[in-house]
């Protein structure tokens, strides 16, 4: 006999799976112009919006927060309806920045790497870009969905045929991209969400309860720690990689520029970033 959370997982799950398909039918810019415009006008009127908000006023407050929510679920629409769409974006419509020259050196030194980033542009499009532009193999981590279906089903997206394995953030996840660094993989993880066994540290001013597991993971195996960040440009996208962090001291210090560089890259296009974290603690002092 189903559970009532079970049935709802199974109506969710079905009503993702039809709206995918329906933006498979259409050429990939205008299902992510459709997805943007359904969900930028649905989003601002939910009350997950109100979060958004506050964070956005925490962390720059000279921003107009009604504008960037907008465009926040606008972006956010607009990324849904690209997972069908991964690959050709991926091949095709996405422009490398790499001026240093870092993933052919990632790609041919035959070491493992993390290469780490946040929830800006469309995230979903590097690990694919990285494979098809440099035939270099990133295993994505990710924070799966409380919905078992819907974890299945976006992580066929994922996978690029199989090519790539993605680790959920659980116990068992921790272990294979353990064995996959061990094996002298790459792992590309998203740090800018909150964590409660971590650390606190400064982000925008305010303390954040991080993780420091990309750094720890980088000190334990002697692998560079590689920023990089996607972002939507026109009806395109733009992957950026700088040089790896020096690593070879402590953490604190590590994470703190890793901060600073997240920061800088969210003031660029601070409509691309996730806002609906709770990455903060809030006025009423809630986690």
């Amino acid at each position: 006999m189903f559970h009532v959370k079970q049935i709802r997982y199974k109506f969710e799950f079905l009503g993702l799976f039809l709206l995918l398909t329906f933006f498979r039918i259409f050429p990939w810019r205008l299902a992510s112009r459709m997805g943007g415009a359904i969900l930028g006008l649905i989003g601002p009127r939910l009350a997950t919006s109100r979060k958004a908000k506050r964070n956005i006023a925490m962390a720059l407050p000279d921003l107009d927060t009604d504008s960037v929510v907008t465009g926040m679920w606008a972006h956010l629409g607009r990324v849904l309806a690209e997972y069908p769409h991964l690959k050709t974006i991926a091949a095709n419509h996405t422009v490398i920045e790499d001026p240093h020259g870092v993933l052919d050196d990632l790609r041919d030194d035959g070491q493992p790497a993390i290469l780490f980033s946040a929830h800006i542009g469309n995230w979903e499009v590097m690990p694919m870009t990285l494979l098809g532009q440099k035939n270099l193999t990133m295993h994505p981590v990710y924070r799966a969905p409380n919905n078992p279906d819907v974890d299945r089903l976006l992580h066929n997206y994922r996978t690029a045929g199989g090519q790539l394995t993605p680790y959920d953030k659980s116990h068992k996840g921790m272990i294979g991209l353990t064995r996959a660094l061990t094996a002298g993989q790459h792992i590309g993880m998203l740090i800018d969400q909150k964590y409660n066994e971590g650390v606190e540290a400064d982000f925008f001013g305010h303390p954040a309860m991080t993780s420091t597991a990309f750094i720890e993971l980088c000190q334990r195996f002697d692998c560079p720690l590689v920023p990089g960040h996607i972002i939507r440009d026109g009806d395109g996208f733009r992957l950026q990689i700088l040089p790896p962090l020096d690593t070879n001291r402590p953490v604190e210090d590590v994470l703190g520029e890793a901060h600073r560089l997240m920061e800088g890259w969210i003031r660029e296009t601070p409509e691309q970033w996730l806002w609906l974290h709770r990455r903060w603690k809030d006025e009423a002092g809630e986690g």
